[in-house]
């Protein structure tokens, strides 16, 4: 019988004793400081990638997707581009690569190009071109 006496009072001294909520107001504080520092910024900042990707493209915009491949847009149907690729002459001749359509997804379109401009002619020259004609020199 000794031991219920003393099993009462462990249990009323144990009720006394009240814990602090500092210690979880602290971590909550830090899960917090973490989420708005750290997660908040890394989720706008992907959303804005999103949003960009695929965004802003005009059919005769020259791109480049993610595989390398460089064309001008040349239709928009939903989300699948025509491209464009190789290049044709000045004067239309198919000198250089051969044109060839291709069509890719919107997200197969990773960025815009511009265009090289000559300087000299105040004309736009495709880079196939020019090194066409280093080779011939």
């Amino acid at each position: 019988m000794t031991q219920f006496p003393a099993l009462l009072q462990l249990l009323a001294a144990s009720s006394k004793k009240t814990s602090s909520p500092l210690p979880l107001l602290i971590i909550l504080v830090i899960a917090a400081a973490g989420y708005f520092f750290f997660l908040r910024p890394q989720q706008a900042k992907a959303k804005a990638a999103r949003q960009a990707q695929g965004g802003g493209y005009e059919v005769g915009d020259e791109v480049q997707t993610v595989g390398g491949v460089v064309g001008t847009i040349l239709e928009i149907h939903g989300d699948r581009y025509t491209l464009l690729t190789g290049s044709t002459g000045a004067d239309g001749s198919l000198k250089g690569a051969q044109p060839t359509r291709i069509v890719f997804v919107r997200q197969a379109i990773a960025r815009k190009v511009q265009p090289v401009v000559d300087p000299a002619a105040d004309t736009t020259v495709d880079v196939n071109e020019d090194h066409d004609e280093a080779e011939e020199a």
